[in-house]
């Protein structure tokens, strides 16, 4: 092959490349809005039966507003969780909440874990793998993306952007088998798998939906029933939370449980939620006190700081507001045509990019460009935390550090829309095509 018929190879290899790379986005971008006008679906289907639901939101936003940077709630809930035997250590950093895991698995080479935003945050999984710790992801659809290694596209539904046929493909290279591609032998399969890492597993690792300050207690949410095997292992459970995760009272997180089902899946409520305020106790013989029965000999909560304090004091305080239902996603315009493109790091979508932007975490301002500033998040969340303001806000500190402000908001807004119209037009052409061509089937 001579000169000129290599450059052209390395042409058309790169075209291919690129080509492939366009349509693995397009099945991805029609896979996700699919999965997600199921959501909605349900929602419209159910809003009828959620009593009292915006009586619920405001008492809801209520309690957020004098939870959030609540220090005496803070130390209230710390105090409760000791009293009832949970071991709870503070961490101002994610860096230092990793450490502090670390430090709690004592030699363990082996432990399972449920869903957690928050370690996918501070990178938790990665560190521990760094550090010779295996860590299988208990929930299917975490363990799907952790097999394939995607990137989540939904909070609570996180293969969102895959379609049935796309996980079945990736799955038998994975596994060295077959697997039809039906939603039953995926989860069979997946299931199976995560049953015998939990049944060898002693330390068990979970988020908290909520921590209940009255009672000192740890609130999980869960359909699987995946989080209370992990919570039960019978060396250790580890919790991390965020300290915007404190509520009053069991009674406050509950109200927000029942949201966060409805707005997340849905659904009216979840399949199981879980009230923990310590290890496992009787009292059978002759009325002595012996913890520690069944499940976990400890618990040891990571209470995880990491710019929360900060953001509780500035002008961005609404965004701890959030309860992590992921309903901004479902009705983002930006989303359904760039997907997870709209994040930064493990922060998904306008509400991820400006939390990681005041993390420090947002470099040339890129992922902030994409939002639309329609504000469909806003009329959309439970809170009615206005995502497109604080998106705005932060493009408006950039321009005073870049140029002249005079017209930015102007130019960010008809710009971000330029882009967008590009960027779908693009994503239905590429399908299209792959319809045309027999390469895009609909099999999801």
């Amino acid at each position: 092959m001579d000169e000129d018929e290599s450059s052209v190879a390395v042409v058309k290899s790169g075209s291919e490349h690129s080509h492939s790379a366009r349509l693995k986005k397009a099945k991805e971008i029609k896979a996700m809005r699919r999965a997600f006008a199921t959501v909605k679906k349900r929602q419209r289907a159910n809003i009828a039966r959620v009593v009292n639901l915006e009586n619920r939101k405001q008492r809801l936003l209520q309690t957020r507003k004098e939870s959030i940077g609540n220090a005496g709630l803070l130390e209230q809930a710390v105090a409760n969780l000791e009293r009832n035997g949970i071991k709870v250590k503070r961490a101002r950093t994610g860096e230092e909440a990793v450490s502090l895991v670390q430090g709690e698995l004592a030699g363990e080479k082996l432990v399972v874990k449920s869903k957690s935003n928050l370690t996918k945050e501070v990178g938790l999984v990665e560190a521990l793998a760094d550090k010779g710790v295996e860590v299988m992801e208990t929930d299917i659809g975490d363990r799907i993306i952790q097999v394939i290694g995607e990137k989540p596209s939904h909070p609570t539904g996180p293969a969102s952007h895959l379609s049935k046929q796309e996980i079945a493909d990736r799955l038998s290279t994975h596994f060295g088998q077959q697997i039809e591609p039906t939603a039953e032998a995926i989860v069979e399969l997946v299931r199976d798998e995560i049953a015998a890492y939990i049944s060898n597993a002693s330390v068990g690792i979970t988020g908290a939906n909520a921590i209940a300050a009255e009672e000192g207690a740890v609130l999980l949410m869960h359909n699987e029933g995946n989080i209370i095997q992990v919570a039960t292992r019978p060396g250790k459970h580890i919790i991390m939370a965020g300290i915007d995760k404190i509520y009053p009272n069991s009674e406050e997180a509950l109200n927000m449980l029942k949201l966060q089902a409805f707005y997340a899946t849905g659904a009216l409520s979840t399949s199981f939620i879980n009230i923990i305020a310590g290890t496992s106790q009787t009292a059978d013989i002759e009325k002595k006190l012996i913890k520690g029965v069944h499940g976990p000999r400890e618990m040891c909560l990571v209470l995880v700081d990491n710019h929360r304090s900060e953001i509780a004091d500035s002008d961005y305080r609404e965004l701890l507001y959030c309860i992590g239902c992921g309903q901004c996603l479902l009705v983002c315009p930006a989303y359904s045509v760039y997907g997870s493109e709209f994040s930064a790091n493990s922060q998904l979508g306008g509400k991820g990019v400006v939390y990681a932007a005041l993390n420090g975490e947002e470099a040339d301002g890129g992922e902030l460009d994409i939002c639309l500033s329609c504000r469909h998040c806003q009329k959309n969340c439970p809170l009615a935390i206005d995502t497109s303001a604080m998106v705005n806000r932060l493009r408006l500190e950039r321009h005073r550090r870049l140029r002249e402000p005079h017209l930015a908001g102007a130019y960010d807004f008809v710009r971000a829309h330029i882009d967008w119209i590009g960027n779908a037009l693009a994503v239905e052409a590429t399908w299209l095509l792959a319809k045309l061509r027999g390469l895009g089937e609909d099999r999801g």
